[in-house]
């Protein structure tokens, strides 16, 4: 009953990925609010950008809509792994406890965090609520016309707890969060009470493991330091990003704070800072900030906004109004002259000039 309630929970929680309860979309894909869109990727809530190319990879928080692969230059996009597209073979040695591969009508992706492997291959993680609890692990092969993606493996979460987002050291071992622990609820993450933590899994360890001292309120976005010293946790109730030491998690090492808006996902941009996207809080329109799921689930603008990992100071680098065609941002990417924007509860990807 516990890992039941953390997935039903997770499906309608804005700070951790929606999709049966999303508004419903128009049908027109014309651009609006500033924003244009490329329609028919359903839930795409986190976003990475593959290294020196113009490919950006989409999760889909939806069930069966899998991984989306976007050509920002030519605005196009199609299902990387996906019904037709899902290419697997299991890596017995590194990950020896996952069952076989993920059945791509069942994947409901949300997280994701991209590794460079060697020369033309990535590896790619992915937190999954479709079928099982777990980080799948892919290989990403960028060296042909397109990236192609191959299927290669899982770590399973501990009974009753499901990821949100999830990021990987250099040496295959992953961090990621988990936004509400048994017996917690949505309630006690605006009322500012810890409802989440961090869990570690190395290679040749059998389980996930809680750090100590990273539990927040609503624990969400997540990256590692490209050194593999560092760590940032983002706790979207509290508006902050926290960082921790790898070897010793007790004491944070600093806070970025944030105010009017609750940041979400996390990533690192091309010029070394930390970009993060989130929902404008006082909302006219919502009653003010978001007391439960109705507020979050309800149209809001969003801001982005960037983190300097030295001095943890914020810029704010985009605003936009509340918009029916696009709600819910999860997370903003710059490319080129451009800013893409993924969302928790939308049918679309968003993509505006970058200033």
């Amino acid at each position: 009953m516990k890992h039941a309630f953390i997935s039903a929970a997770l499906a309608f929680l804005a700070f951790g990925g929606a999709h049966s309860s999303a508004p419903a979309q128009p049908a027109s894909c014309a651009p609006a609010g500033g924003l244009s869109f490329i329609c028919g990727v359903q839930n795409p809530e986190d976003l990475v950008l593959v290294p020196d190319t113009g490919w950006l990879l989409a999760s889909g928080m939806a069930p069966g809509s899998g991984l989306h692969l976007v050509n920002a230059r030519e605005k196009m996009a199609r299902g990387l792994y996906a019904t037709g597209a899902a290419a697997s073979r299991l890596d017995k040695a590194k990950f020896a406890n996952c069952p076989g591969p993920l059945d791509p009508k069942q994947a409901v992706l949300h997280g994701l965090s991209l590794r460079k492997a060697e020369a033309g291959r990535f590896t790619l993680y992915a937190t999954n609520h479709g079928g099982r609890e777990s980080i799948e692990v892919f290989e990403l092969d960028t060296r042909g016309a397109a990236p192609t993606a191959t299927w290669i493996g899982c770590v399973l979460m501990p009974d009753g707890l499901a990821a949100n987002s999830v990021a990987a050291f250099s040496d295959g071992a992953i961090v990621a969060t988990v936004l509400l622990m048994p017996g917690k609820t949505f309630e006690d993450a605006f009322a500012g009470q810890p409802t989440g933590a961090v869990y570690l899994w190395a290679p040749g360890t059998p389980a996930f493991r809680q750090l100590p001292g990273t539990e927040f309120a609503a624990n969400n976005g997540i990256e590692t330091a490209p050194d593999d010293r560092e760590f940032y946790v983002v706790s979207s109730a509290a508006r902050k990003v926290t960082v921790f030491s790898r070897v010793d998690t007790a004491k944070p090492l600093r806070v970025a704070q944030f105010t009017g808006f609750a940041p979400d996902n996390i990533r690192w941009t091309s010029d070394g800072r930390l970009i993060t996207a989130g929902m404008i809080d006082d909302e006219p329109s919502c009653g003010g900030p978001p007391k439960n799921l109705a507020g979050i689930l309800c149209s809001r603008g969003y801001v982005v906004a960037t983190i300097d990992p030295k001095s943890m100071a914020v810029t704010e680098i985009a605003r936009g109004p509340a918009n029916t065609s696009f709600t819910g941002a999860s997370i903003a990417m710059p490319v080129g002259n451009e800013l893409w924007i993924g969302s928790f509860n939308s049918d679309r990807l968003a993509y505006r000039p970058l200033k």
